[in-house]
């Protein structure tokens, strides 16, 4: 069987079987017919999720819009279907997703499943939005979950481990536009500016290019003004400026990292904290030009310390000795009621470490975790980070709920790889 890839390309997969279902029927036998099974969606996931040696089945073919309820505001979908056609559907319907993360690209069941987020600190996990889903079991027989069921907040961020999620339906509103405003602010000023930010927009994020001095501060706020990006700013910006010259200059700074990296991050800087004011559709201001293919680590942490831990943050990384050529993204989020969310019932701040250099990553992840555990982190599923069941367990107030009814639930253990048995022996 051929090596099977995620995007990132840090993990590599050679499954018994791999296959690709056309119908809900087809993946019934599938799953009957199979001793060991994972699912993988997009691949854009960092983690050891989809690792198998038995069968992975990718739910590619199972990407249809099923049903656009205007009138309820609802959408349901197959859950291999990527987020980007979801926008672009209830777009035409003059409907939207409430909030959204950085990445368009992703299946709607991938990034459901690992708790992927966007941000805005009255704004939970994409999960949050799910109003119901439908399942297959170990055996193929169907089970179909809402909010009123007791273990609706349990499995919906599963893991893959409860069975094959094949349906969902969502929750939208109608179409809104943004007002970003963008603009460079000196990082510990942002610092200190953090509260009256947080509470004056609807939803914040910073990204930085450490050693920089300055980060780049976007603010999103709803409006009912007309959209006013122009084509040729989006091109510019968000094509040449934010693909073509970013990763050429980030390619470049590999050939001597120590003495390029530096000065190409803070001449990037430059270039991206010019001051942007535009409106345009909401998931056009949330969704951003796919990155280059990097490593990656994301956890949340008590925004109550967000203060204190931005300014460790920021002296973690840019006195550690190493350099990173890539931006480092600081979000928010609501806290909410999935067993398994990163952000359970804690309002969050998200920081994270991301670099395109390879070389030393397992240092700077060990780095990076130090930090993390440290100050009570909690890991985003779908990203890196080494497994330590003791410390995890001490972080989830329903870990043992979960792992008894994990267990319960899929006795035979065939939804369970060794990643989810590490976590959860």
């Amino acid at each position: 069987m051929r090596a099977i890839r995620n995007w990132a390309g840090n993990i590599s997969v050679r499954p018994r079987r791999y296959t690709e279902p056309r119908s809900v029927d087809e993946l019934k036998e599938i799953i009957r017919s199979s001793e060991k099974l994972r699912v993988v969606g997009s691949g854009h996931s960092w983690s050891e999720a989809i690792v198998t040696d038995d069968t992975l089945v990718s739910l590619n073919n199972l990407r249809e819009i099923i049903e656009v309820d205007a009138e309820r505001k609802q959408i349901t979908a197959q859950a291999g279907i990527e987020l980007s056609e979801i926008n672009r559907e209830l777009d035409k319907r003059g409907l939207a997703l409430k909030n959204l993360g950085s990445i368009a690209t992703q299946s709607l069941a991938g990034a459901i499943a690992t708790g992927t987020h966007g941000t805005g600190v009255d704004f939970q996990c994409l999960a949050s939005q799910v109003a119901s889903f439908k399942m297959l079991d170990a055996d193929g027989r169907e089970h179909s979950f809402n909010k009123t069921d007791d273990n609706f907040y349990a499995m919906l961020i599963g893991l893959g481990g409860f069975g094959v999620i094949y349906e969902m339906t969502l929750d939208v509103t109608d179409a809104f536009q943004l007002r970003e405003i963008s603009s460079g602010r000196d990082f510990d000023e942002a610092i200190d500016d953090l509260d009256r930010c947080l509470a004056e927009n609807d939803h914040v994020k910073m990204w930085w290019l450490p050693p920089s001095k300055d980060v780049v501060l976007f603010a999103y706020n709803r409006t009912d003004d007309a959209a006013n990006d122009s084509r040729f700013r989006q091109w510019f910006k968000d094509e040449f400026i934010s693909v073509c010259v970013y990763r050429t200059l980030s390619l470049a700074g590999l050939l001597h990292r120590e003495k390029f990296i530096p000065p190409i991050n803070r001449f990037l800087t430059r270039q991206i904290t010019k001051p942007l004011d535009r409106i345009e559709r909401s998931y056009k201001v949330f969704n951003v030009p796919e990155p280059p293919p990097h490593r990656e680590t994301e956890w949340a942490f008590d925004l109550a310390d967000a203060k204190n831990l931005l300014r460790e943050y920021k002296k973690l990384l840019a006195s550690n000795g190493f350099t990173y050529n890539f931006i480092q993204e600081i979000r928010f989020s609501k806290g909410d009621d999935f067993w398994l969310s990163p952000a359970y019932r804690r309002d969050s701040i998200w920081l994270g470490m991301y670099n395109k250099d390879r070389r030393d990553w397992d240092k700077r992840l060990a780095n990076f975790e130090a930090f993390a555990r440290a100050h009570n982190g909690r890991p985003h599923w779908g990203k890196e980070f080494t497994i330590d069941a003791r410390y995890l367990a001490a972080q989830y107030e329903k870990f043992d709920d979960f792992r008894r009814l994990l267990k319960s639930f899929d006795s035979s253990g065939k939804f369970r790889n060794n990643w989810l048995n590490t976590i959860f022996t």
